[in-house]
């Protein structure tokens, strides 16, 4: 009799915690509907409720209150690194501050490279203002990359975080988070949260966007659908990807974008070569880095690719199975894509 006594109260401790994150978390479950089944999930019809609704609005109220405080943690470790950097790494000496070499040393070590130098032939370099421009994106030391971008992206980044920050003493923000893209921002709105991290972190100097395996479906425009590749369509989602180039021209920051690469399946293929013409149309004539990615994985044409030949290893595997995701091998070569357009100082 106790032990069923128990598990009744069991049973109902677990059925209320779970009705009680229903009605705190029924946004994102809602988002996470439509992103997932796309339809809308039996919970909207619960938002004609005013007891319903004060749930959404509690939640909305813990993610504000949870952003801000991860923002201000971020700001902490920034000005521990800091102060760090400041009292704890002894600097280099300066040349003035480097210690005399003695008169008849400097002199006997000129004399004795002078001769060899004499015979050298001059090199005919270019005139400075014949040479070419260096086209890549420059980095300064103390500026900081924001990675942003879906499953694709999460799979890049730790091979981009590491380089960045150990070879050039760059911190790089990872904000990627699977299932996500432009179509559906009530699951999650990329536009408003680089705008959010570009106003947190005025120090950024790159923004990297990797986005479009989750886009290739039609949009939910209130209680109808807006079916994709539509000129509705089209037109909404070029608008989000202009708020996030607004978001890089207000901040001043520069944007890299990266195309989807070719995907497994034919029609998922046909809808990300026409949002890679999106991308690459609205990124360039802002004046940003619109980069393919079909190249680095050995395409050379729109079909899908899993396997490439690499000079050191043979063929190997970059694609998955799912004919979306990416290897090891294939996060990699595309991080390497991605460095190899930086350049810095």
């Amino acid at each position: 009799m106790i032990a069923r006594s128990a598990i009744r109260q069991a049973l109902a401790i677990l059925g209320s915690s779970m009705l009680l994150l229903c009605w705190i978390e029924q946004s994102s479950i809602n988002a996470y509907w439509r992103q997932t089944f796309h339809r809308p999930s039996q919970l909207e019809a619960l938002s004609e409720l005013s007891v319903w609704r004060l749930g959404a609005e509690l939640g909305r109220e813990f993610r504000d209150q949870s952003r801000g405080l991860l923002t201000r943690l971020d700001r902490w470790d920034d000005e521990m690194i800091a102060y760090f950097n400041a009292c704890c790494l002894r600097p280099a000496l300066s040349p003035e501050a480097a210690p005399a070499e003695p008169a008849a040393t400097r002199t006997t070590a000129v004399a004795s490279s002078a001769a060899p130098l004499q015979t050298l032939p001059s090199p005919s370099a270019p005139p400075p203002q014949a040479a070419a421009k260096d086209p890549r994106i420059l980095l300064r030391p103390g500026s900081k990359v924001l990675l942003a971008g879906d499953s694709m992206m999460q799979g890049v980044a730790p091979h981009l975080l590491r380089p960045l920050f150990k070879l050039h003493q760059i911190k790089a923000l990872d904000l990627s988070k699977q299932s996500t893209g432009l179509t559906y921002p009530d699951f999650f709105n990329w536009p408003d949260t680089i705008e959010r991290q570009l106003a947190a972190n005025p120090d950024t100097g790159l923004v990297v966007v990797f986005l479009g395996a989750n886009d290739t479906w039609d949009m939910v425009g209130g209680s109808r659908y807006i079916r994709f590749a539509s000129e509705e369509w089209e037109q909404r989602y070029r608008e989000r990807i202009r708020a996030i180039l607004a978001s890089a021209r207000k901040h001043r920051t520069q944007l890299l974008w990266l195309g989807a690469p070719n995907m497994g399946k034919d029609k998922l293929n046909r809808g990300v070569h026409y949002i890679n013409g999106i991308f690459r149309e609205e990124v360039e004539g802002a004046g940003q880095r619109y980069l393919s990615t079909r190249e680095a994985l050995g395409s050379v044409d729109e079909a899908f690719t899993k396997f490439m030949t690499l000079p050191d290893q043979g063929e190997v595997a970059v694609r998955t199975a799912d004919g979306i995701h990416f290897t090891r091998q294939g996060q990699v070569l595309l991080a390497r894509r991605v460095l190899a357009e930086l350049r810095f100082e």
